[in-house]
């Protein structure tokens, strides 16, 4: 499963959430998990800007309840995410493949995924060292075989 929302707290008086979505496409999905697989349903009542709403959840009436759910994340299921485009990647699928530089011997391993605002930040472990680098086409020209890193990527952070 993958995380979807988060709860960050109440909003009004009758039961609703506060969340963070880590989807742009949050409407797409009328079921949601929490982290044992019980299924809730939900519904968006209205975006608070950027990736911030307020939303219901089956169950959650009133607002202790919901100041109850904070920080409480919840889940999607992988077989409920929408199909990708040839050389497209789910994020969550790239920690613990291996990567090659190219035109190098060098192996690393993907251990992380960071988004400070401005981008997906790919960490990178090698020779137990780890470091960041901006997931773009630029430093990662294919992600549908194997995950192949330029060289100057590479050299940027050693």
């Amino acid at each position: 499963m993958l995380e979807i929302l988060r709860v960050t707290g109440a909003f009004g008086t009758r039961g609703a959430l506060r969340v963070f979505s880590f989807s742009k496409n949050i409407t797409q999905y009328k079921k949601i998990y929490d982290e044992n697989g019980v299924e809730f349903a939900f519904r968006i009542i209205r975006f608070l800007g950027g990736v911030r709403m307020a939303a219901s959840i089956e169950g959650v009436n009133d607002r202790n309840a919901a100041e109850a759910l904070k920080g409480r994340i919840f889940y999607v299921k992988k077989t409920d995410l929408p199909k990708i485009a040839e050389n497209e990647v789910y994020i969550s699928d790239l920690i613990g493949k291996k990567a090659r530089v190219a035109d190098s011997d060098i192996r690393c391993e993907i251990t992380g995924v960071e988004n400070y605002g401005a981008g997906d930040l790919i960490e990178i472990s090698y020779e137990n060292e780890k470091f960041l680098v901006p997931f773009t086409k630029a430093n990662f020209p294919d992600s549908d075989n194997e995950i192949l890193i330029t060289a100057e990527a590479f050299d940027g952070f050693r």
